[in-house]
């Protein structure tokens, strides 16, 4: 793997990158919550699936190492950003088309993507997105209103709660969450993610909430996956999409939480290669 800085627009993108001798690339885009950045989302399936294709996982603007200049004070504006980041990304990386892979919140810029760039990806796999409208849950609500009530004690919480099974971290999670406290009380950090939900969750929802025409007009191949024990974005959310988008389907993850790519990393890794490699296809 290597990592690299590449100019998108106005600032900087952070980009993680492996199986770069492969044709066939891949966009995966992380989620939000206090301390997030792509590797902390894709650690394990970044190198699984850069055995055959090209990976390309970016901090998504406003997060980990791609800090932009002129953060916007709404989450649509944020969206428009994080679009046309990707855009950029591809356009400096020469990549015409690229199968994509979004994860909660990067599930909802990638419905953006799709509906706005159609022609620019191939297939796309989302995983406990947004992008359909539901009451704030209580989990997302702590996550994206952090920093109303900051502590190392409310990210230690959040951080257990991503997981069905938090002993499958074992004491790790007290580590994980000193650590990021440390990185999302940095006032850089601090700014840019305040302003990405500052009208509040309810707010900050609506604004990835693509229409039914919007949707059905999405002609991807897509594989929606979907926590039955999810905390932060309801099941709900997956039929939502899969009853409007003409050419998805859905998997759900028994005893799972938010973090499918973590707590079952193997049948993540797995289904989402079939899918891609065309196994999954009528």
């Amino acid at each position: 793997m290597q990592t690299s800085t590449i100019q998108t627009g106005s600032f900087q993108t952070f980009l993680n990158e492996a199986g770069t001798t492969h044709g066939t690339s891949i966009l995966l885009l992380h989620g939000s919550g206090p301390g997030a950045n792509a590797m902390s989302n894709w650690q394990f399936a970044l190198p699984f699936l850069a055995d055959t294709y090209h990976c390309l996982a970016p901090d998504i603007a406003g997060f980990g190492l791609s800090q932009h200049n002129a953060p916007p004070s709404s989450t649509r504006e944020w969206i428009d950003i994080w679009v046309q980041q990707q855009i950029d990304l591809l356009d400096a990386k020469g990549i015409e088309q690229a199968h994509i892979v979004g994860n909660s919140m990067g599930g909802g810029v990638t419905l953006h993507l799709l509906n706005r760039h159609p022609d620019r990806f191939k297939k796309a796999v989302l995983m406990g997105p947004v992008g359909a409208p539901f009451e704030p849950t209580d989990g997302l609500t702590k996550g994206w209103e952090f920093y109303k009530d900051p502590s190392q004690e409310a990210l230690e919480y959040l951080i257990t709660k991503f997981l069905y099974d938090p002993s499958l971290l074992g004491d790790d999670i007290a580590n994980i969450a000193a650590q990021r406290f440390n990185n999302v009380m940095k006032d850089e950090i601090r700014v840019q993610f305040e302003a990405m939900f500052s009208g509040g969750t309810k707010m900050g929802i609506d604004a990835f909430v693509l229409s039914d025409d919007e949707l059905n007009n999405i002609p991807h191949h897509m594989l929606v996956t979907h926590a039955r024990e999810d905390f932060f974005i309801p099941l709900n959310n997956a039929y939502h999409l899969i009853e409007r988008i003409p050419n998805a389907q859905l998997h759900v993850f028994d005893h799972c939480g938010h973090w499918i790519q973590i707590e079952k990393k193997k049948a993540f890794n797995n289904l989402t290669k079939l899918f891609f490699d065309g196994f999954l296809d009528d």
